[in-house]
């Protein structure tokens, strides 16, 4: 495909195009073949997701471990060390790496990041929090045109993994996350004076909006394949980067793919069809597993097979402990006894076995195995059993032993009690254990009912006012800290705690002052941030695990255990076994790059 543009003269020659240096990346089967196209599909510019994946490129990047975990390897970064009592992270590039337009990549455009935009309350309110331990800026300098220094209040080893979790090229469209731009291309629209500006109608934070944004064919890229053609209602098209800077052990220069086509879909039943149909070769996002026989009847047919990442992702249930409406049902959900008679309510393995086929693990609050933070916590209560009989003992002992005529508990206050369960972007299986949840409690006597609302409307209900009054949310337990940390009351977006969070983030003038057990879990979440030694942090995370296991903050459910994808049997180099996860950016961690297809 390149080679044809050399001839031309529209390209140098592949030497002048690599680096001194390439990254040599290991492919997971074989060295592959050139050519072909990557078919796969999103539900639009919303599931950017679906295409940022693949072209998962970052200063540091996870790589997968032979136990099946998850480690930080070099990206764009081919090496580090950290000085100063492990207060300052030292940064080396690879040399001689170059944008996709041929420009040369260097410590100026991470630092063009860091004071432009990420510095800009024009384009960020505030600095991202990840990057203000302790909440404290961190200090970046340059310290030559490959190496940049990044200094911290404290040791700060979580930088490591946010450097491989959020260390992508700015934006990651709605995200608003990154760690580079290319400075050399989006300078001259910002309308700050640069150097070199471009012509005067089109120097505004809107037009640097748009030259920046991920879906632009004509911003420069460090990935694998840029976008070349975008058609927000039809299709996303990518192409190989000519000046790509991997290479395969045999020195073949990276993607083996030419192209990456995302067809967009707005029925959930076109992605089933492309499957049977036999068009996609990879692709292990928006299945079900209600979808497995229908994908089954056709394997062998159309020559693709099933592939199930393990899941770390787990749906639960949390109680609005301030709830502002009612202050009945506020003073409930505040006794841990009755969150536990809720949760001893559930049966779990009903959920397991009709909604996730019995592939389900009922988990705790507690890391999953592929966690570099997993503990094993012996001793704890198994607040997590089906246990009817206990469910009910308990609410009769904390007050609730009154009926009314239709069977329902009457409250403390004389009132039936009557709750909400509330949740976006719930469905198919997930629906159906929240279902089972509400049968589940209505059986010991508390009337429960479901709401489905628009993802902005509750989000903005929690974040804003904390109106909620029981929320369903995803917990990623691989990386606990990198994600939303609803498990230590020190966001706007924890649904059990957001009036903590509050005076935990406004230094006690908003909010409400939690009590001592949570105020140590947003001591514990701090500490994680800034605590270097393994053993210590292990420490911490058995106090963390314990306590919600005691207190059932957060009542788990089922981890679907599995989730499914297809690979059509002439795609190589996809690894059978692997996590799905969006921290992760599966299947973008499992080095996209090297998949091909078999001529």
């Amino acid at each position: 495909m390149l080679t044809a543009r050399v001839q031309r003269g529209e390209l140098p020659p592949l030497e002048q195009r690599l680096p001194p240096e390439p990254m040599v990346v290991e492919p997971t089967d074989e060295v592959g073949q050139y050519g072909g196209t990557w078919h796969r599909m999103m539900k639009g510019s919303s599931d950017f997701h679906a295409y940022s994946r693949c072209v998962y490129e970052q200063i540091l990047r996870w790589r997968a471990t032979p136990e099946g975990g998850t480690e930080v390897s070099p990206g764009l970064v081919r090496q580090w060390e950290y000085t100063n009592g492990d207060k300052t992270l030292i940064l080396h590039l690879r040399r001689g790496m170059k944008w996709s337009d041929g420009h040369p990549f260097s410590a100026d455009d991470i630092l063009f990041w860091w004071h432009k935009i990420a510095g800009d309350k024009n384009l960020h309110p505030n600095v991202p929090s990840f990057w203000q331990p302790n909440g404290v800026d961190m200090e970046m300098a340059k310290i030559d045109s490959h190496s940049v220094s990044l200094t911290f209040d404290k040791p700060y080893p979580l930088a490591l993994q946010y450097l491989a979790f959020k260390g992508n090229q700015w934006p990651l469209v709605f995200e608003r996350a990154g760690f580079f731009a290319p400075k050399h291309y989006l300078e001259r629209y910002l309308p700050d004076g640069s150097a070199h500006p471009a012509p005067p109608d089109s120097v505004s934070y809107a037009v640097f909006e748009q030259m920046a944004n991920d879906f632009n064919p004509d911003r420069p890229v460090m990935s694998a394949w840029r976008v070349v053609d975008w058609d927000p209602g039809n299709h996303l098209i990518a192409e190989r980067n000519p000046y790509y800077w991997k290479v395969d052990p045999a020195g073949n220069q990276l993607p083996y793919l030419d192209r990456i086509e995302m067809e967009i879909f707005l029925n959930p039943e076109m992605i089933n069809f492309r499957a049977v149909s036999g068009r996609l070769q990879m692709q292990q996002r928006h299945f079900n597993l209600e979808d497995e026989d229908l994908l089954r009847e056709f394997d062998v047919e159309r020559n693709y097979r099933i592939i199930e990442y393990d899941s770390p992702s787990m749906r639960a249930l949390m109680m609005n402990l301030q709830y502002p409406d009612d202050a009945a049902l506020r003073q409930l959900f505040q006794d841990k006894w009755f969150r536990i008679a809720m949760s001893l309510a559930i049966d779990r393995k009903l959920i397991d076995r009709l909604c996730y086929r019995g592939r389900g693990v009922q988990g705790r609050m507690q890391p999953h195995r592929s966690s570099p933070d997993y503990v094993e916590v012996e001793g704890l209560p198994d607040y997590l059993a089906f246990d009817p009989a206990r469910a009910n003992a308990l609410l009769d002992s904390i007050g609730l032993n009154q009926r009314a005529a239709d069977g329902f508990r009457l409250g403390r206050d004389g009132q039936t009690v009557s709750l909400i369960i509330e949740m976006y972007n719930v469905k198919g299986p997930d629906m159906d254990a929240v279902e089972i949840v509400r049968t589940n409690w209505e059986k010991v006597g508390i009337k429960t009912s479901l709401k489905l609302e628009e993802r902005t409307l509750y989000f903005q209900r929690i974040s804003q006012n904390g109106e909620h009054m029981i929320g369903v949310i995803g917990l990623e337990s691989s990386f606990p800290i990198l994600g939303p940390a609803r498990w230590f009351a020190v966001t706007l977006w924890d649904e059990w705690a957001h009036h903590w969070a509050k005076w935990l983030l406004s230094d006690g003038r908003r909010g409400i002052e939690p009590p001592p057990q949570v105020k140590r879990l947003q001591q514990i979440y701090r500490s994680l941030g800034v605590t270097v030694d393994v053993q210590e942090r292990q420490q911490l995370w058995r106090e963390v695990i314990r306590a919600h296991a005691e207190n059932m903050w957060v009542i788990p459910l089922v981890s679907q255990g599995k989730e499914l994808g297809i690979l059509r049997n002439d795609f190589g180099n996809v690894p059978l076994r692997a996590i799905a996860s969006w921290i992760a950016m599966t299947p973008g961690y499992l080095n996209p790059e090297t998949f091909y297809l078999r001529q």
